[in-house]
């Protein structure tokens, strides 16, 4: 093949041609280097730009709603209401309800605690329930309907439901009454009776508690390997050997996370207030007390120094138990 700067067996006239033709190319080789760098600038100038664009908004969502938002929370805790003066009033007017024994914010927070208990006693009930569907006793399809029904109706139409049941013309008074505990014209209300309200609240979430991580246990339950299961029977497990010495072992780095992400949620344990009791009757909890305080009250500065102390009340916890997790070895099967 003629090489292209071979001019040997062209003529005159040729050679002159290819003269012409070389020289306009090496000519115009500058302008094509600096051409096809300046498409790569841009190529890489509007790939930063679409990087940019991707992480404008998450950035603007972080700084508006969280540091903005934490940021004058914090300035409202330290700010008079009436004047918008530098003060201390809003935390001790904090301190001086929590020390009253009859306050509402002394109430709410012992409510919050009843709730936060009843959390930590249906994680075992959880796990087991979570088991026997696993292992798939006889009727375990009925249970799972039952158990996972809350979640297919709407919280409104549950709630409603449960109002309707436990009235004093619902289904639960009428047994009570055919057992002999309540007279018929002594039937008490149970959602209004300041000293069943808060039971009433509290049973109502231990149906939805029990769906609450069911679905999560029974996951990690499907993931351990039969093979393991069939180990242990060949040793001769029982049931609740399997439980204590297969299953429990195996689930420990997830109850580690639920329990830390329950103590994170010390003070925000809640129930069903605002549809069941609106807080009336002894059942508002610290949750229901700052929607109360914000939302109908339009109070926020006593609010602001009572969740900035709640931050500061949580923190050692939520350390603690995130250290604690740190310490639980990560099982892989």
């Amino acid at each position: 093949m003629r090489n292209k700067n071979d001019t040997n067996g062209l003529n005159g006239w040729g050679r002159f041609r290819y003269s012409v033709y070389e020289f306009f190319r090496r000519l115009g080789e500058p302008f094509q280097r600096k051409k096809k760098s300046a498409h790569m600038r841009n190529m890489k100038h509007s790939l930063w730009l679409f990087a940019y664009l991707v992480l404008a908004l998450p950035i603007l969502h972080f700084f508006i709603f969280y540091v903005y938002v934490n940021f004058d929370g914090v300035a409202l805790a330290f700010k008079d209401v009436s004047t918008g003066a530098l003060t201390f009033g809003n935390f001790r007017y904090v301190f001086k309800e929590l020390v009253s024994g009859g306050s509402e914010m002394f109430t709410a927070i012992k409510n919050t605690f009843a709730f936060w208990m009843l959390g930590w006693i249906l994680m075992p009930i959880n796990i087991l329930v979570s088991f026997l569907l696993y292992k798939k006793l006889p009727g375990y399809k009925f249970f799972q309907v039952v158990f996972f029904l809350p979640s297919i109706i709407g919280g409104v139409v549950w709630m409603t439901a449960y109002k309707n049941f436990i009235m004093p013309s619902g289904p639960l008074c009428k047994v009570l009454v055919s057992l002999g505990v309540f007279e018929k014209d002594a039937i008490p209300e149970f959602l209004a009776n300041s000293s069943y309200a808060l039971k009433a609240v509290l049973s109502s979430n231990i149906w939805l508690g029990i769906l609450a991580n069911m679905l999560i246990y029974c996951g990690s339950l499907a993931r351990i390997p039969h093979e393991i299961i069939e180990a242990g029977k060949l040793d001769g497990v029982g049931f609740w050997q399997e439980i204590r010495h297969i299953t429990l072992p195996l689930l420990g780095p997830l109850i580690g996370t639920q329990a830390v992400l329950n103590i994170i949620g010390m003070l925000g344990a809640s129930g069903n207030i605002l549809l069941l009791t609106e807080g009336r009757s002894g059942t508002t909890t610290l949750s229901y007390w700052f929607y109360d305080q914000i939302v109908v009250g339009g109070n926020y500065n006593v609010p602001a120094a009572m969740g900035l102390l709640m931050t500061l009340f949580t923190l050692p916890f939520v350390c603690v138990g995130r250290w604690v997790t740190n310490k639980i070895e990560d099982i892989e099967y």
